[in-house]
């Protein structure tokens, strides 16, 4: 047996070395309810596991039976004992959505979200939940994530989203959103007869709250007016002008239905017969804004004075409207009245700080008015804007914009063509 006192390889004393053992064998006592309580913690999350797997297991098979309650219980007790279960929160807000429990649904999307912000499919269903909820800016804001995020796999999902985003952007006031995504529709064939009334009321302006009622002549109108767009989606352009001839013989005062056609018109390049449409729903409202900025944008660069008449009385009629403050600012670039553009196109910017064609349009009034470093600083802005663009559809920002003007022109003017 080796003995406890010192040798000559070791100098402590035998008390120094008693000490020390002793602290080794209180270091071991004070460890052991640590070591048990390792033990009894892995041996809880085992058992733990267990019954997470059990629970999981009883909450798939009610749910494959169709026993919902049963499936809803059972799927809150696994997300109980795991939390950021995202599989679980997925499975809980469908059973719960598949109720017309849209509450309780949206409180489960709503913390999936929170756990995976990039599960465009999730936010796609919290949108619909809150659609039903009547939360329309919430379900609005919800149901255009989706679409930027677009990892929606299920297309008939994704059809459905569609359809609602558009019925949200109507109710919005959002005309040109809504024509755009309900046309996304109509291009991959579906025709029911809601998206085709949705199409119409996008077209004429006409919220669906104040559609007109099933059976009345306005009703048939806006039918006819959605399948002339669904007609164009397609790209079945006579088809859709003579729907649309047919409708603007029968009902000539219908408002804004001569402004449809015409912007229909335009889409097929055929400008002149646009303008007359114009024209006409002028003749029936002299102070038509939508027509006016029409004429305005289908004169820049062919007769950009005369445009600027129409632009300045849209800006009389509605100065709220920004982009009639853009279009104003591109007309007097090109008459070469610099001083009167810049004002214009300053409250553009304001309107459109993201759109590097605002910058470049606001840089080339600077620099013809000698303001060099104002040119140069928006013109640096204008390159910085213009390198994020390059993979975006930058038209939207312009959804309600006139189609006479094209995004080419949108970016040039009359006296200063090349790049900035």
């Amino acid at each position: 047996m080796r003995s406890s006192v010192t040798t000559p390889f070791d100098s402590r004393k035998p008390t120094q070395l008693l000490r020390g053992a002793l602290l080794r064998r209180l270091a071991v006592r004070a460890a052991l309810p640590i070591l048990l309580t390792g033990i009894f913690t892995a041996r809880a999350q085992t058992r733990a596991s267990a019954s997470f797997d059990s629970v999981v297991s009883a909450a798939r098979q009610a749910s494959e039976e169709n026993r919902l309650a049963d499936a809803v219980r059972l799927y809150r007790r696994a997300l109980a004992l795991r939390p950021r279960w995202t599989e679980g929160w997925w499975s809980l807000a469908t059973l719960e959505y598949d109720q017309d429990r849209y509450a309780e649904a949206a409180s489960a999307f709503t913390t999936l979200i929170s756990l995976d912000r990039s599960n465009g499919t999730a936010h796609a269903m919290l949108g619909l939940c809150q659609f039903e909820l009547g939360e329309d800016a919430r379900a609005l804001q919800n149901l255009l994530a989706a679409e930027q995020l677009n990892i929606i796999k299920n297309e008939q999902l994704r059809e459905v989203s569609l359809y609602h985003l558009g019925i949200l952007q109507l109710r919005a006031r959002r005309f040109g959103d809504a024509r755009a995504t309900l046309d996304q529709l109509a291009k991959i064939g579906v025709r029911s007869r809601e998206l085709i009334t949705a199409l119409g009321l996008s077209v004429l302006f006409i919220l669906p709250k104040d559609a007109p009622p099933g059976g009345t002549p306005g009703a048939a109108v806006v039918e006819r007016a959605g399948q002339a767009e669904a007609l164009l989606s397609l790209k079945d352009f006579e088809a859709a002008k003579q729907t649309y001839s047919r409708l603007v013989a029968d009902f000539p005062d219908y408002p804004n239905l001569h402004f449809a056609f015409g912007r229909l018109l335009l889409e097929v390049n055929e400008t002149d017969q646009a303008v007359e449409q114009f024209q006409l729903e002028l003749k029936r409202d002299p102070d038509h804004v939508k027509s006016l900025l029409e004429i305005a944008a289908t004169s820049y660069r062919v007769d950009s004075q005369e445009g600027l008449r129409f632009a300045r009385k849209a800006l009389r009629l509605a100065p709220q409207i920004p982009f009639a403050h853009y279009l104003a600012g591109l007309l007097l670039l090109d008459t070469g009245d610099f001083a009167g553009a810049v004002p214009e196109l300053e409250i553009a910017r304001k309107s459109f700080p993201n759109d590097s064609r605002v910058y470049f349009s606001l840089g080339n009034a600077y620099s013809r008015l000698g303001r060099k470093a104002d040119a140069a600083r928006v013109r640096a802005e204008f390159v910085r804007l213009e390198s994020q663009e390059v993979q975006q559809q930058r038209a939207t920002l312009y959804s309600d914009r006139p189609s006479g003007l094209g995004l080419e022109q949108m970016q040039t003017s009359g006296h200063e063509r090349s790049q900035p």
